[in-house]
């Protein structure tokens, strides 16, 4: 198995992956810290504390709320507990938690997902994604690693790097935000040998449909967290989810996913340990028909309007979809004493100025004629994490 990375020079680094070039007796069983440098040597890194039984502790050093966390930690706590990686959340939606992940969580998963890929006959895995996050790991260094895949790696990968370096049989880990950015280049290629895994955050339906119709690939979109591990996937434009092999779903009496299965954490950190008893209750508000779902959003960012549901998510790419609208955040704001007991909050990174009606004459056309009080900001810049999702705006 060989590890290629493609320099913004020209120029290519290639290293062989094999326990006994990685292999070091020294770091057995101890704590290590992987912070986010670059895709490279985060890679290499975390081959060596793979094949060395090391614990190593992954995390983004940009994130100031993890390095406060870490500067406290008591480290003698963590040599007691049974882990190999521990993975931090984003904290797009609360305070970053820490998921410690065993060998058997990551190798039950990369399992699945193998038999999963298996027609696709992968010989080359190509990520776009980083390895400090539990996404860009599993699927980009030890699904590769278990399968004996070569991997293609590029620090900066533009959409045009993508499609030179993409041939027959090539799996591309990445995301929506390249999935809207290859849709937008004036390069069409037949991709109809390769096979596209995007996560981390909703792909709309209509993004989907256009780029398997502009690339004849397909993409399959797998749902899950830093805690759950992979929890279900859908081909394209499909609305339903269908669970992972060995994954149990469930609902709560609020219709919110309930998920258990091997992949999940059993410990997890935030200040303090947690026991998951490998289950955990999400906040995903969810529809089932028969074994699969329909996934309407997390119960916190929908907005219930007369009796239907409208997720943040889906009012964020109507917004984002008008020219001059780059981003878009938005959430619920409920309150029961108001007339209307629900309000939106809505961020928007533009050049142009927009007015609250403006806003909702945009929605309207979308969503029919609902009503809803907006709060509007607009900002100069959203940030967004490695992986491209929205950070909460304060």
């Amino acid at each position: 198995m060989i590890l290629k990375v493609f320099n913004d020079d020209g120029t290519t680094n290639e290293h062989k992956i094999e326990k006994e070039l990685f292999y070091d007796e020294k770091l057995e069983e101890k704590i290590s810290y992987i912070s986010s440098s670059n895709k490279e040597e985060n890679a290499l890194k975390i081959f060596q504390s793979y094949f060395s039984n090391a614990k190593s502790i992954l995390f983004d050093n940009t994130n100031k709320a993890i390095v406060k966390q870490l500067e406290e930690l008591n480290i003698k706590e963590f040599r007691e507990k049974d882990f190999s990686f521990i993975y931090f959340t984003s904290g797009t939606t609360g305070f970053p938690v820490g998921a410690l992940k065993t060998n058997e969580n990551i190798l039950e998963e990369i399992k699945v997902l193998s038999r999963l890929f298996k027609k696709y006959a992968v010989k080359r895995v190509i990520v776009t994604v980083p390895f400090i996050h539990f996404y860009g790991s599993l699927m980009g260094l030890m699904y590769p690693l278990f399968n004996d895949i070569d991997i293609i790696l590029k620090e900066h990968f533009l959409p045009s790097d993508l499609l030179d370096l993409i041939d027959d049989n090539s799996l591309v880990i990445t995301t929506p935000l390249y999935i809207k950015s290859l849709n937008r280049v004036n390069e069409v290629k037949d991709l109809s040998k390769s096979i596209f895994l995007s996560s981390t955050a909703p792909l709309m339906p209509n993004i989907a449909k256009e780029f398997n119709e502009k690339f004849s690939s397909n993409i399959i979109q797998l749902f899950g967290s830093t805690e759950t591990g992979g929890i279900s996937y859908k081909y394209n434009d499909e609305s339903l989810w269908t669970p992972l092999e060995k994954v149990e779903t469930f609902v709560n009496e609020l219709n919110e996913l309930k998920v258990k299965s091997p992949f999940i954490s059993n410990i997890l950190f935030e200040k303090t340990f947690k026991t998951t008893n490998s289950e955990i209750q999400t906040f995903d508000y969810v529809e089932f028909e028969d074994s699969r779902f329909k996934l309407v959003g997390r119960s916190s960012q929908i907005l219930k309007v007369a009796g239907k549901r409208y997720s943040t998510i889906q009012i964020e790419h109507i917004l984002e979809d008008i020219k001059d609208i780059r981003k878009a955040v938005v959430f619920v704001n409920s309150n029961k004493d108001a007339l209307r007991g629900e309000s939106l909050e809505i961020t928007i990174e533009s050049d142009k100025e927009f007015l609250v009606k403006d806003i909702k004459q945009i929605l309207k056309k979308e969503l029919s004629n609902i009503k809803f009080s907006i709060t509007l900001k607009i900002v100069d810049k959203i940030k967004t994490t490695a992986i491209g999702k929205k950070i909460a705006i304060e």
